[in-house]
């Protein structure tokens, strides 16, 4: 490694101005995680091998602090004992450009042995089953600090569209049969149970208000579920009446059994015109122009007059 450092101080000092093209960037010994994630945290890489692409230049500094972003990334992924053992910059004859390889050793990963559930009994079975069985992290598998959150979200994700959506989950972790294993708990609190409460809904000038309730896929008093407002919030996007849409629920510290919610909608341009022209070997010169109104006389109908000329097709229709 030492000699690497001089090399380093070799390569940084050949050229003070317009600076060294870095032609190649590999790595040896990824054999776990894939080279394309270890360069979307990495400063340094390979330019265009276009002549109108983009070059890119070595920096010393970046490099070495990238040498230490791969022994990180790997710790994340569940690779503690993971280490760079080499790395080789071949200088070109010119001296203009530089080809770099970094070897890696990997080494063991800390695994998931088991997965423990605690304060679930409030789903109903074949919930848990279906949580058990979409949840990313998995036996035997590398204990990745994203995996790890993602998991923790999906068990939350569970509760809220159960009627809990106070619910908290953290996570445990124990040491499991060897040294490389781990047993991972994810305990789980419930909370208050709650139901839809109020909605309130505001933005709305020329649409009508029963326009946007009859999309929402709840009602006062059914049962919360997370995934409602999302799925409503779709289904007003799917009016074409809105610029913007946000259906979210108004949580208090109190954590009442009713949660309100509050529906906030930006209309956008109820009139559409679109106009198009064309050639065909059949129809020649063709041209359209389409004419629509999604809000007609208020209750989200739609009319429209679409006018269409060319040698095969032409006239007036009113939808």
């Amino acid at each position: 490694m030492i000699l690497c450092s001089l090399l380093l101080v070799a390569v940084a000092g050949c050229r003070e101005e317009g600076g060294i093209e870095v032609r190649q960037f590999t790595f040896e010994g990824t054999d776990s995680i894939s080279d394309g994630q270890l360069r979307t945290v990495l400063a340094t890489g390979a330019g265009s091998r276009l002549p109108w692409g983009t070059k890119r230049y070595f920096n010393r500094e970046q490099f070495e602090a990238d040498l230490k972003r791969i022994v990180a990334f790997y710790r994340d992924r569940g690779f503690p004992a993971a280490r760079v053992t080499n790395f080789d910059v071949q200088l070109s004859e010119d001296q203009n450009s530089v080809r770099i390889a970094v070897t890696i050793d990997e080494g063991e990963p800390v695994v998931a042995e088991r997965i423990v559930y605690e304060g679930f009994e409030v789903l109903p079975d074949d919930h848990m089953a279906e949580l058990e069985r979409l949840l990313p992290l998995r036996e035997g598998a590398p204990l990745d600090r994203a995996v790890l959150q993602a998991s923790r979200e999906t068990a939350l994700d569970e509760f809220r569209d159960h009627g809990f959506p106070y619910a908290s989950v953290r996570l445990g972790e124990a040491p499991g049969s060897s040294e490389r294993q781990r047993i991972i708990t994810l305990r789980a609190e419930p909370g208050q149970h709650a139901v839809h409460g109020p909605i309130e809904i505001v933005g709305n000038t020329s649409v009508d208000e029963r326009v946007i309730r009859r999309n929402l896929t709840f009602r006062p008093g059914m049962e919360f579920r997370q995934g409602r407002l999302r799925e409503s919030q779709r289904m007003l996007y799917g009016q074409e009446l809105f610029q913007f849409a946000n259906v979210e629920p108004l949580r208090t510290e109190e954590q009442p059994a009713e949660i309100p919610t509050r529906v906030t909608v930006t209309e956008g341009k109820h009139r559409r015109l679109n106009f198009g022209v064309g050639y065909g070997t059949e129809e020649r010169a063709r041209a359209e122009v389409d004419w629509r109104h999604v809000n007609f006389f208020g209750g989200a109908r739609t009319a429209g007059v679409r006018a269409r000329y060319s040698s095969l097709d032409r006239g007036v229709r009113l939808s």
